[in-house]
């Protein structure tokens, strides 16, 4: 979290983190709804699902608050388990860039 300087203080990390998991219950609600009003039952649906433009909006949007939490929850398990300053460091590196890969991967998949 000391890479992004992002609430450093633990009671910003927490309200942070619940707004974020209010978009992450809200976004898995929208997607239970699509799925039971349109039920996939090919590739092709799928597809249509992911096809109009508020969609791909809401899923990017989405995807970058789960990376964003992603990186304030390893914070948080670094900060009190992983003792160490480089070690530390180095676990939030590995946090930082797997949800930038994360990132990266859907927003590719959802907009090409």
């Amino acid at each position: 979290m000391a890479i992004m300087n992002i609430a450093r203080s633990g009671t910003k990390q927490w309200v942070l983190q619940r707004i974020s998991n209010s978009i992450i219950v809200a976004y898995s609600i929208l997607i239970v709804v699509l799925l039971l009003s349109e039920p996939v039952s090919s590739h092709q649906a799928l597809v249509h699902m992911f096809t109009p433009l508020w969609f791909k909006i809401v899923t990017t949007l989405s995807v970058c608050v789960f990376a964003f939490n992603g990186v304030i929850a390893g914070w948080q398990i670094a900060g009190d388990y992983v003792k160490g300053g480089a070690i530390n460091k180095a676990f939030n590196l590995v946090c930082v860039l797997l949800s930038l890969s994360m990132l990266l991967t859907v927003t590719k998949l959802i907009w090409l």
